[in-house]
């Protein structure tokens, strides 16, 4: 497994008209890459490296403004407000492709919070163990899992050991941050246990505790990637074991609400409450509610799932994704959150809804989330002042996980 601090996934992401639906997207690309400016490809076409160059450093400013905004817990409702407009107008300047004035303006609003420069990238570890680079590695676990096979009870396990195997290259890409953010001596040890298990006839991911990164197979054959943060209870409770399926907004990715969107405060609370969180590619996982149904399956093969307590968290894109699979899968959704954007459910027996609005979002205005609220049934609405699209989800979720776990059968 990809471990960070001793878990298993190192850290790790407008319209008015059709515009608003291109800066609703590019709100959350700037978190894509989910990595410090660190880890470049060793060679790309002119222009090609500038353009990556320039995603991966504006995730940094992200994350570091992400960092002291959560840390300013002293904010005036006026200086709050001001980071979120200032943070929100960011956006217009990347949709235009002038990514250095987008990391000038978080940049700026980094320091403002803080009052000290900021700091250099941390400089990350070669890929090598023991004298043998990562992709050596990686063709290593590789030739042992295609001797295996691939289309039995352990087939699922299958497709996240190659998957994770793959994680394995000596010069990650810059636009995924599964790969240049994974700690390859610790995934390396991680893997021969996994391979060892599997070449055992066993399922190495069975009641697994802990932080990683797979990846399952939907419908038709689809791979989606998928971050797991499984408390201790996964492994040790003789009792079901509640189940979290957060989707993240638009160009963003399945790290994101691990690691980003407050520092990762989603995995943090649902971890205490000893809650599985469960985050997929929204991209991919919101293209049909079968895919839903086969990461229930995998999640059923491999955790003791409470059934009673399947909740659905989502922001932005996410929101309409998490509002579309109660709609699609009321019965078997408990409750559901849906912050900065969503749509009214109207489902019979649909179940209960949180809209979480935001009042100085630009790009999915308050108003039209308190409309998706009131259409729906089950719906209740709340509103965060002083905060925008984005920074909101740090409060958001704040507001969101206590409601979405009171729910119970």
């Amino acid at each position: 497994m990809v471990r960070r601090h001793g878990r298993s996934m190192m850290g790790g992401v407008m319209r008015r008209g059709a515009m608003m639906a291109g800066l609703s997207t590019m709100v959350t690309t700037i978190v894509a890459p989910m990595v410090s400016a660190q880890t470049q490809p060793a060679a790309a076409p002119p222009g090609a490296q500038a353009a990556a160059t320039a995603r991966v450093d504006l995730a940094a400013a992200y994350l570091r403004l992400d960092k002291a905004y959560l840390a300013a817990t002293t904010l005036d409702d006026s200086s709050r407000s001001a980071i979120n407009r200032q943070f929100d107008r960011s956006t217009l300047s990347f949709f235009a492709g002038k990514f250095a004035a987008a990391i000038a303006v978080v940049d700026s609003a980094t320091v403002a919070l803080t009052g000290a420069p900021l700091e250099p990238p941390p400089v990350r570890p070669a890929r090598v163990v023991n004298g043998r680079g990562a992709s050596m590695l990686r063709e290593g676990f590789l030739k042992r899992l295609a001797k295996l096979d691939t289309t039995g009870p352990l087939a699922q396990a299958m497709v996240s050991a190659r998957a994770r195997a793959q994680l394995l290259v000596d010069v990650p890409s810059p636009e995924r941050s599964a790969e240049f953010q994974s700690d390859v001596a610790q995934l390396s040890r991680d893997l021969a246990r996994e391979v060892g298990v599997l070449e055992r006839g066993r399922n190495p991911y069975v009641g697994q505790a802990g932080d990683a990164w797979h990846m399952f197979r939907g419908a038709n054959g689809a791979l989606i990637p998928v971050r797991i943060v499984a408390p201790s209870a996964a492994a040790t409770s003789s009792a079901p074991v509640p189940v979290l399926i957060a989707l993240h907004g638009a160009g963003g990715d399945e790290n994101m609400f691990a690691d980003a969107y407050g520092q990762g405060i989603t995995a943090k609370l649902a971890n205490a409450s000893n809650v599985i969180l469960v985050t997929p590619l929204t991209t991919e996982f919101m293209r049909t509610p079968e895919h839903f149904d086969s990461l229930m399956a995998v999640l059923h093969a491999e955790y003791r799932v409470n059934d009673g307590r399947i909740y659905v968290l989502g922001h932005s894109m996410g929101a309409g994704a998490a509002a579309q699979l109660a709609q699609q899968r009321p019965s078997i959704i408990t409750a559901v959150a849906c912050l900065s954007g969503g749509s009214a459910v109207t489902v019979p027996k649909a179940p209960p809804i949180l809209f979480v609005g935001a009042a100085l979002d630009p790009i999915i205005p308050a108003a039209r989330v308190k409309a998706a609220a009131k259409g729906t049934p089950t719906g209740t609405y709340q509103q965060l002042e002083h905060e925008g699209h984005t920074l909101m989800v740090a409060n958001g979720v704040k507001v969101a996980l206590p409601w979405l776990f009171a729910h119970r059968p």
